[in-house]
């Protein structure tokens, strides 16, 4: 029985990591607004 538990603790730690990873915002460490090139916004002139 002890190897079910050791397993069981391994999945379980495996999708807690993976559920962690998941609410981490990816854009925390970029600008909110970044510089947009001169070329797009004079497009429609």
């Amino acid at each position: 029985m002890n190897i079910f538990e050791t397993i069981f603790t391994f999945i379980a730690k495996f999708f807690a990591v993976i559920g962690a990873m998941s609410g981490v915002r990816p854009c925390t460490a970029y600008a909110d607004e970044p510089e947009i090139p001169e070329e797009l916004t004079k497009l429609y002139e």
